[in-house]
């Protein structure tokens, strides 16, 4: 039996939704797995995770209370937690960093995984010289371990700027029988939606999604499904015609998926966005922003259009919008490329398998 440590700082939103996934499908493929964190703002009670995480999955919060003093607990409680298992696969920049730095001399890098979610140098609310510091530091730390990404252009974007030693891809996404079966029918009788699914941060470009609902609010409603700090909102969505919902549960996400025609993801960066992969799941049609893991989520085209700039997402959402018929074709189309490429049935076996690799190189290294 495989015994797994999954490491993060950031336990809430994707990177939540993705520990989840994993650590599900490795305990349903047999393996002991272990998720150690730190929780955030939006990270549920213990108890809510407890229900969500599948109950062979162990849960281990690390909270000091103190952003820094939290980091130190997590670097120790790795050093302690990787003693009993045969692997540790960090999630996100920052446990990325503490889960390697901590097993530096501890451990040989065949037995560190990490997965960005997002690699921090791509984050343009950076400045330059920090996102090419970050890259620096990024390109040393892959030395010590393997790199599990989760889509081809955040795999692409690794080997051509960290050129690490050791890297694969492990598809991601949503179970297979959530995906739904008819693709949707557009109804004559009300006004189309125009939804985003996220918090309302600098990375998902609500501005973007503002000067769309401004251009466009004569023939849609735009909703912002998600929610950020009250002066975020403010400055970003203030004065545009878009509803903002607050936090919502999964099943409510669910339920107002449903209710959207088109969405509209105007994100900078990205890793690979479970949110637009649902939506897709659930057969919307998607105008997403040219970055990593939306080129991978939509068929530019088939399944909605990838935008290089707000004019051309804003051209793009009103070609939907003005057209029915074509949102039915790309609704259809959503649901037969989720069914192919964006589903996470074998994310359990796939991934121990990764692991097990990693393992078998390094064995025969030393033979």
């Amino acid at each position: 039996m495989t015994r797994v440590l999954h490491v993060t700082e950031a336990m809430g939103s994707g990177v939540l939704s993705l520990v989840d996934s994993i650590s599900r499908r490795q305990a349903e493929a047999g393996a002991e797995t272990t998720v150690l964190f730190v929780p955030r703002p939006e990270t549920p009670t213990d108890d809510a995770l407890r229900t969500r995480f599948h109950p062979g999955v162990r849960l281990e919060r690390v909270s000091t209370g103190r952003r820094r003093a939290d980091l130190l607990a997590l670097f120790r409680a790795v050093r302690r937690a990787a003693r009993d298992v045969d692997v540790v696969h960090a999630h996100s920049s920052i446990a990325g960093a503490v889960g390697r730095a901590a097993l530096w001399t501890r451990s040989s890098p065949e037995r560190m995984f990490y997965s960005p979610h997002g690699f921090a140098f791509l984050r343009l609310d950076l400045p330059r010289a920090a996102r090419l510091g970050i890259r620096v530091i990024e390109s040393i730390l892959a030395r010590r371990s393997t790199l599990v990404l989760t889509s081809p252009s955040e795999f692409a974007t690794a080997q051509a700027q960290l050129a690490p030693p050791r890297a694969r891809l492990l598809q991601t996404g949503v179970a297979a029988d959530t995906i739904a079966v008819s693709p949707r029918r557009a109804d004559a009788n009300r006004r189309p939606v125009v939804g985003m699914i996220g918090r309302v941060t600098h990375q998902k470009a609500p501005w973007r999604f503002a000067a769309t609902a401004r251009a466009l609010q004569g023939g849609a409603d735009f909703v912002w499904i998600g929610a950020g700090s009250p002066a975020d909102e403010a400055r970003w969505l203030g004065d545009a015609p878009v509803r903002v919902t607050g936090w919502v549960s999964a099943d409510e996400l669910v339920t107002l998926i449903d209710e959207i025609d088109v969405l509209l993801f105007p994100s900078l960066w990205e890793g690979m966005s479970l949110s637009l992969i649902q939506a897709q799941a659930q057969g919307i049609p998607a105008v997403v922003s040219d970055v990593v893991g939306n080129r991978d989520s939509v068929l530019d085209g088939v399944s909605g259009y990838v935008g290089r700039t707000t004019a051309e997402l804003i051209a793009a959402t009103a070609r939907l919008l003005a057209d029915p018929p074509l949102r039915e074709r790309m609704s259809a189309a959503a649901l037969d490329w989720a069914r192919r490429s964006l589903t996470d049935d074998r994310i359990g076996v796939d991934s121990l398998a990764i692991y097990r690799g990693a393992s078998d190189l390094a064995a025969t290294r030393l033979s």
